[in-house]
């Protein structure tokens, strides 16, 4: 609409300034101003018209050359329409016979003010498409070259997630193997069943919740074997939420992180208690552990430095974590907790 209004505007200008040019020193009836008011906004709208609107012409070829030639015959074809329909509104004015096609010299004169006016406007809005062509293609390359950084960092994210606490294992069942072949049998049995989530090719950006809860299950039954009486944990989960998307791999660094400050570290041992309940829109995932309580100035540790760097990935600015020491020992994630994912899974 603004672009309408604007091109009216310019034209009754144009035709405002020539017809009182032409009445000032030609012609002195008040008419010869009205019809170069009408020849400039029948023929300047036409001509806009086809300017604008030239892509349901020149689409036909991707050839430049074809494209100024139609361009051409638009342009002459706005000129020539334009002029007709202005001798036909001066007869209806003046009472005059109309006769079609009988403007001669007049249609010349009209064609080349329309070539010299048109043409630098044509080839500056073809300049404007091709660069707002370029523009888009850039952005959308930029956004592909973003999508796949994401997805490549989570693929590193997820590959330094999985060998994290490999090494202990491969310790634990060593000792187990002449001590108790039973449990070191299991604890096989239970790390193949580990790995067979974190090195599955398939394993997508989200998991559900129960899927998480799987693989820690898993994790800390193994860590249990290892550590025998001086572990015991709870993992309580609202119904509501099994079903939902979570990122995977976020539940397994912060509960490694619970055995190492919370059992290692202590001669009696601990407990350790995962809870995941919804709270209006949010899911909150909330990791205790009975160790020595957080330091005031948190360190950069790798499990909790991975679950941030996946989260602001997938959330941006669109999540939470809370370290917190009393009255209770706990890491707290608050996340949208909807099945909507800001980065799709692969």
């Amino acid at each position: 609409m603004r672009l309408v209004i604007k091109t009216l505007l310019i034209c009754i200008l144009i035709g405002l300034a020539f017809g009182s040019y032409l009445f000032f020193t030609y012609d002195h009836r008040p008419i010869r101003i009205i019809v170069s008011l009408l020849s400039s906004v029948n023929i300047g709208s036409l001509m806009m018209l086809a300017i604008y609107h030239r892509h349901y012409f020149t689409n036909i070829s991707a050839y430049q050359a074809v494209k100024v030639m139609i361009m051409i015959v638009l342009l002459v074809a706005a000129a020539l329409l334009g002029s007709e329909l202005t001798f036909l509104m001066r007869a209806l004015l003046t009472g005059e016979r109309y006769i079609a096609f009988d403007g001669g010299s007049i249609y010349i004169l009209n064609i080349l003010v329309v070539m010299v006016t048109a043409m630098p406007l044509y080839v500056s809005e073809e300049w404007k498409s091709m660069l707002n062509a370029r523009i888009l293609h850039q952005q959308y390359r930029v956004l592909q070259l973003e999508q796949q950084q994401t997805a490549f960092e989570l693929e590193l994210l997820r590959a330094k997630i999985n060998p994290h606490f490999l090494y202990n294992m491969h310790n634990t069942i060593a000792g187990l193997i002449s001590k108790d072949p039973q449990k070191a049998e299991e604890l096989v049995l239970l790390l193949s069943r580990f790995f067979r989530f974190t090195l599955n090719k398939d394993s997508a950006t989200f998991h559900t919740v129960q899927d998480e809860l799987e693989i820690i299950t898993t994790y800390l039954h193994m860590q249990q074997i290892r550590y025998e009486s001086r572990m015991s944990y709870h993992i309580t989960a609202d119904p509501a939420t099994l079903h939902l998307q979570i990122p995977s791999f976020i539940l397994q660094p912060l509960v490694e992180n619970a055995v190492k400050h919370g059992i290692e570290t202590s001669a009696t041992g601990g407990v350790i208690d995962v809870s995941i309940l919804i709270e209006g829109t949010q899911l909150l995932i909330r990791i205790a552990d009975s160790g020595p309580a957080f330091p005031d100035t948190p360190g950069s540790g790798m499990g909790l430095q991975m679950v941030m760097n996946k989260l602001r990935l997938l959330y941006a600015d669109d999540f939470k974590i809370e370290l917190n020491n009393t009255p209770e020992k706990y890491v707290r994630i608050t996340i949208p907790g909807s099945n909507h994912h800001p980065v799709s899974g692969r």
